[in-house]
């Protein structure tokens, strides 16, 4: 995602070719899970979560809408299933900032965000997916145990807090930083008070 004030440039993981929109051959190969989970996903990337009903997602797979069900069962299914492959990028992304401590891993974790706004948004959106789901759980419980994995090795612990309460309060902050960043109001601090900064070293000087 490219802001006026400055372009944040990691290139995120490969999701296994379901970038984008769907070949409308897709269906003829076999691939119709595939398929189905590209539309939803640039759909979510360029109109926002409410535009994710079951008949768009379909339609923009070239496919009827009681296609999916074979796949996915229903729209929640659909939606869980593309938060669990955010989950895993979400990993993959943080796995070669971790051993380079906290604030690397913060990083990776904001970047993530601003380059996945619409992934990101429904990987954390409880009303639209079920977090019940094996896979889901799993991919999401994965991230988790990283976070934690950073918490424990750094070298400044929080000693007045409790485990808990350290992890809560870090990634509070790192979250914080991602949801403003892809909702825009990152932008509008850096236009009123940026002076002259990227978008890149308002969030590095924010998680110092």
């Amino acid at each position: 995602m490219s802001s006026s004030h400055g372009t944040v440039t990691l290139a995120p993981p490969s999701s296994g070719g379901i970038r984008g929109r769907p070949s409308p051959k897709a269906y003829h190969h076999g691939d119709l899970r595939a398929a189905l989970l590209r539309a939803a996903r640039s759909i979510v990337e360029e109109q926002g979560i409410a535009a994710l009903g079951l008949r768009a997602i379909t339609r923009r797979a070239g496919v009827s809408s009681a296609a999916a069900a074979p796949h996915f069962g229903n729209l929640t299914g659909l939606l869980s299933a593309l938060a669990t492959i955010g989950y895993e990028e979400l990993a993959a992304a943080l796995a070669p900032a971790m051993e380079k401590g906290a604030h690397a891993t913060g990083m990776a974790y904001v970047r993530f965000a601003i380059l996945n706004p619409g992934l990101f948004t429904l990987m954390f959106r409880s009303d639209a997916i079920d977090r019940g789901l094996p896979a889901l759980a799993q991919a999401s419980g994965r991230t988790s145990d990283m976070l934690t994995q950073v918490i424990g090795a750094m070298k400044e612990p929080h000693a007045a807090r409790t485990r808990a309460g350290t992890r809560a309060a870090l990634w509070g902050r790192v979250h914080g930083l991602a949801v403003l960043a892809v909702d825009g109001f990152l932008d509008m601090l850096l236009a009123r008070d940026g002076a002259g900064m990227t978008l890149e070293e308002l969030v590095e000087d924010a998680l110092r």
